[in-house]
């Protein structure tokens, strides 16, 4: 999978689809996020949006219709929230800590020791795992 870099609003439009597990008409998002909307987007803002999603690999997009007739168009998030969050953080550690899990835990500590607290709460975390 690619680098999962979204949007603002792609991620807002992928939240929202997180909320349910379902197929989403672009007539569905529309309503959600078009004109008619609080958000108040065209429908070339929302269309490019779930292009762009759709690329990235975070939806997927299943046609209905003739080719010669305007096709319908359903649209569902194709990774949950864990599996997008697992895929952001390993990025984070490969870009920034070079993979190594000791370095972003100093870097996340700020350097300092772990109070024992901390320490317990974390072996209890890796123990449950």
């Amino acid at each position: 999978m690619n680098e999962i870099l979204l949007s603002d609003s792609e991620k807002e439009i992928l939240e929202w689809m997180w909320e349910k597990d379902k197929e989403y008409s672009y007539r569905d998002i529309a309503a959600q996020f078009g004109a008619d909307s609080e958000k108040g987007w065209k429908k070339q803002t929302v269309s490019t949006f779930l292009t762009r999603m759709e690329q990235k690999g975070v939806i997927s997009v299943r046609c209905e219709g003739e080719e010669r007739f305007k096709k319908r168009r359903y649209y569902k998030a194709a990774l949950n929230r864990q599996q997008y969050e697992r895929e952001r953080a390993r990025r984070l550690l490969d870009s920034y800590f070079d993979g190594s899990l000791n370095r972003f835990m100093a870097a996340l500590n700020g350097g300092g020791k772990l109070s024992g607290a901390e320490a317990d709460e974390l072996r209890k975390f890796l123990e449950d795992m």
